[in-house]
């Protein structure tokens, strides 16, 4: 029997075949984007208000939900209608806002890998220690910059020295796109690092 659920993943067709195979007699609706706005938190949630006497999931997809977007499926989830699923596949839950986190079980499907640390002290995150972060990175690449941003972002959640809203979320997800577009990574790091420096605990 289906149920809903947060599914980390990064190969998001297979991951949905394997639920169409492991639920046959289930409709499945699939909203998907590389970054999850509010538009298609709009269409997600006609797809789940659509009457059916069939047991029903709705596959939401992205490598980003934006902070709008998870607000508005936040009632949907929590009172779903009538015979009515959601997956959430997303490679990584710390995008994902504590409510939405909190609402859903999470089932890893990620190929098993080495979590690549950031190596910034955050116990001790001062001006000296984005300082010296920036210093160690001045000729870092984007592809690494976003890998350590994402390294940042779990390591900040899992502190819990930090503040872990909405905006300090979006300025997680914000500085992965920038950095995606071209922006100097020096530039990007030091704003998100003064984000983090107005986040402390």
């Amino acid at each position: 029997m289906a149920d809903s659920r947060i599914v980390l993943t990064d190969r998001f067709d297979e991951t949905v075949e394997a639920f169409r195979n492991l639920w046959p007699d289930t409709l499945f609706f699939r909203v998907h984007a590389d970054d999850f706005l509010v538009e298609h938190a709009k269409e997600a949630v006609e797809r789940a208000v659509l009457t059916s006497d069939r047991e029903k999931v709705v596959v939401l997809s992205a490598n980003f939900f934006t902070p709008i977007a998870q607000n508005k499926l936040l009632k949907i989830l929590e009172e779903p209608p009538p015979n009515t699923h959601f997956l959430l596949l997303t490679p990584s839950k710390s995008g994902l806002l504590p409510t939405i986190r909190s609402r859903l079980p999470v089932e890893n499907r990620l190929e098993a890998q080495v979590e690549e640390e950031s190596g910034v002290d955050l116990a001790h995150f001062d001006l000296a220690q984005l300082f010296k972060t920036l210093q160690e990175n001045r000729r870092i690449d984007a592809k690494k910059a976003i890998r350590l941003v994402e390294s940042l972002a779990k390591e900040a959640m899992r502190s819990g020295r930090f503040t872990m809203d909405e905006e300090l979320l979006a300025a997680f997800e914000q500085s992965v796109r920038l950095l995606d577009m071209g922006s100097p990574p020096n530039f990007v790091l030091t704003r998100l690092g003064v984000k983090l420096l107005e986040k402390r605990r």
